[in-house]
């Protein structure tokens, strides 16, 4: 410990890095979804290089690293070709994408180009997936954010490191050891409390990689000092790198990354490390896994990995956007490998080497990087305020003609072709921003399963009449929430309170896991708040229905939650489920798919409501269908009067609901008379 990492070329570690990378492209491209493991080692293979450089810099110097110069290498490595990509990938996405999807685009290439794509995708919901047409063609930005964010981190732990050395009269080495110790426990602790609580959140935040580019770190200051025996060497290498190979075959790096089993490519990084750190002995070199990962092949991809990471993603995306496919065969995933490595070539050679040779002077590097960078995001920032559309006060239907969008109110006037949408209400620009009202009021709660979103939180109706005949409140999760648009027009036009508990994503069902599961919690709290409010009636959905190929049904334990409901004293309405599209309804809108197309399949609903035989018997339970207005004669178009029926892939409209108020108004008033007396 009490040396500094060495400053030499490692051509396994070159070759572990392209094979890391290799593995992640042959994964995307041919694994099904599946993780390869190759991610964890990129990072851990950053924590390994920098480390030993910044420290060895941060020692000699006493103390201090020529920021300037740090930064201006960070930008010529890493910015031109990104910026390249992502510019191109804007473009290509432009043209290629419904304009539903631009403001997102726009938005994800100023992420992905400042490096913060990965808390972009975290704020939009966005989760790690497989690749897939509406798989956003930044995604794979989201690790060369974390890593971008690692660099602008990691050289105040070295500077400390060695400050703190000095006063304590220790080697830099051993303090800036156990500092990286105390980072890996507390970024893994807090990991393994993300994963329990968030594993999509969990994959992409750069707190929860941390241990991985830290546990590189830590193998750069303690790894090139540890020798194992000579007769260990060739087999702990081989199965150093069958470890890092097999972990996408073997491990569904989705679900368990970045947790414990991320150890597993991690320990096969370290058992190369270690078993290449002494080559005294030439007759075995010559059967060891140094020597395979020094080899030419291997050496190359090393050297064009960047741009092979770069370019292999948004071409996968395209090609599924452009073929109209949801996964790629055999064939096209062979023809995205090969351009991709041409690509990656061209960057390396054209763009890489050029720059790294550049005579440029260090602050007109800088100058042109930080220009760059300004420049790209001011005017992104100006094209996203220019995109965003304006969302209507009040009602989303307020002011506009009833006659030319009537909606629900003409359950006849249905485009079939979808040659008709550009005369639809709202554009569909502003209906992928559509929600119900409050939700900009802050007081619903997330769908995040953290311990503090358990909590039953109450929105309170904004303009309440000053002596309400009833008080309803509209209760459960976003599906239960669409519908509070209409219902506040028939409140507003009864006179009654509206007031709203909804946890996105949570419906009434079982409690069994109060523990770990916010919604159980959430729901075990519901009927206390209903007795603390004492609302007359509570409105909330009853079933629940799926995509094509789904079976309309009843949650596990929704039955012994209306009962509380019941015996907590106020009366319940349950509303029938409605059915998810199996796409983006603006999305497929702007595509021209007919209206028909872009719907859900009605087949998906049960030939009867399954909520009336369980409430036939119960006393102040009533149930309504508004079926045949969202899907007339059995079928379920996205656009009805001229209005969007969806404004997503699984939720009506505020503006199609709004329009739905008169027959919800008899639904319900059909069900408690005495609520009109």
């Amino acid at each position: 410990m009490r040396r500094l990492p060495e400053r030499r070329f490692r051509p396994e570690l070159h070759g572990v890095r392209g094979l890391a990378i290799l593995g992640v492209v042959l994964f995307h491209l041919f694994g099904a979804g599946r993780i390869s493991g190759g991610i964890d080692i990129f990072l851990a293979v950053s924590g390994f290089l920098f480390t030993g450089m910044l420290l060895r810099e941060a020692a000699s110097s006493g103390g201090t690293i020529n920021v300037g110069r740090y930064l201006a290498r960070l930008a010529r490595r890493l910015l031109p070709p990104a910026a390249i990509v992502v510019g191109v990938t804007l473009v290509v996405g432009l043209l290629l994408f419904p304009t539903t999807r631009h403001e997102q685009l726009w938005g994800e290439a100023r992420a992905s180009l400042l490096y913060f794509e990965n808390i972009e995708l975290i704020n939009s919901q966005l989760a790690y997936g497989a690749a897939g047409p509406d798989t956003s063609p930044f995604q794979h930005f989201w690790s060369l954010s974390v890593q971008g964010q690692f660099y602008l981190v990691w050289p105040v732990v070295a500077i400390a490191s060695v400050l703190i050395a000095r006063r304590l009269r220790r080697p830099a080495a051993g303090v800036f050891g156990v500092i990286v110790c105390l980072i890996i426990v507390v970024s893994f602790v807090f990991t393994l409390h993300m994963q329990s609580l968030d594993q999509d959140q969990a994959y992409l935040m750069t707190r929860t990689r941390f241990w991985e580019l830290a546990f590189g770190g830590l193998l750069a200051l303690v790894g090139s000092s540890l020798v194992l025996p000579r007769s260990l060497r060739i087999p702990a290498g081989w199965l150093g790198l069958g470890l890092i190979v097999s972990c996408g075959f073997v491990l569904d790096g989705a679900a368990l990354f970045p947790g414990p089993w991320a150890l597993w490519p991690l320990a096969g990084l370290t058992l190369v490390m270690l078993s290449a750190n002494r080559s005294d002995d030439e007759g075995s070199q010559a059967l060891s896994s140094t020597r395979f990962l020094s080899s030419g092949f291997l050496a190359w991809i090393g050297n064009i990995a960047y741009g092979l990471y770069l370019w292999h993603w948004p071409l996968l995306i395209f090609y599924l956007e452009f073929r109209g496919r949801e996964a790629v065969g055999p064939r096209g995933a062979s023809g995205i490998f090969a351009v991709s490595v041409i690509l990656a070539w061209f960057t390396h050679r054209l763009i890489e080497k050029p720059v790294s040779r550049t005579t440029l002077g260090q602050r007109t590097q800088l100058v042109s990087a930080g220009g760059l960078l300004v420049g790209a995001g001011v005017a992104s920032s100006i094209v996203l305020t220019q995109l965003a559309p304006e969302i209507p006060e009040g009602y989303s239907m307020s002011g506009v003609d009833r006659n030319q969008y009537p909606g629900a109110a003409d359950l006849d006037q249905i485009d079939p072709s979808g040659d008709g949408n550009s005369s639809i209400y709202p554009s569909l620009d502003s209906l992928s921003d559509d929600r119900s009202m409050y939700y900009s009021w802050g007081c619903h709660q997330s769908h995040e399963n953290r311990p503090d979103t358990g909590e039953v939180k109450v929105c309170e109706d904004p303009h309440p009449p000053a002596n309400p005949e009833k008080t309803v409140m509209l209760a459960g999760g976003s599906h239960a929430g669409h519908w509070y648009n209409g219902l506040l027009l028939i409140a507003e036009k009864n006179n009654w309170e509206l007031l709203v508990a909804d946890k996105d994503g949570c419906r009434f069902r079982h409690t069994e896991d109060l523990e770990t599961d916010a919604c159980s919690r959430w729901n075990n709290q519901f009927p206390e708040v209903v007795q603390e409010r004492g609302p007359d009636l509570v409105v909330t959905t009853g079933s629940t229905i799926g995509r094509s190929g789904s079976t309309e049904s009843i949650s596990n334990g929704a039955q012994d939650r209306w009962r509380e409901i019941r015996d907590s004293g106020s009366e319940l309405l349950l509303i029938r489920g409605t059915a998810r599209p199996d796409e983006d309804v603006p999305e497929c809108l702007a595509s021209e798919s007919p209206s028909r197309e872009c719907g859900p399949d009605f087949a998906s609903f049960a030939d009867t409501n399954p909520l009336s035989p369980v409430v036939e018997d119960w006393e102040g339970v009533e149930t309504i269908d508004l079926t045949p207005q969202i899907c007339p004669s059995k079928t379920c178009p996205a656009v009805i009067g001229n209005v969007p029926v969806y404004r997503d892939g699984s939720h009506l409209s505020s503006y199609y609901v709004e329009t739905l108020a008169p027959h919800m108004d008899q639904a319900i008033r059909d069900s408690f008379p005495e609520f009109y007396e």
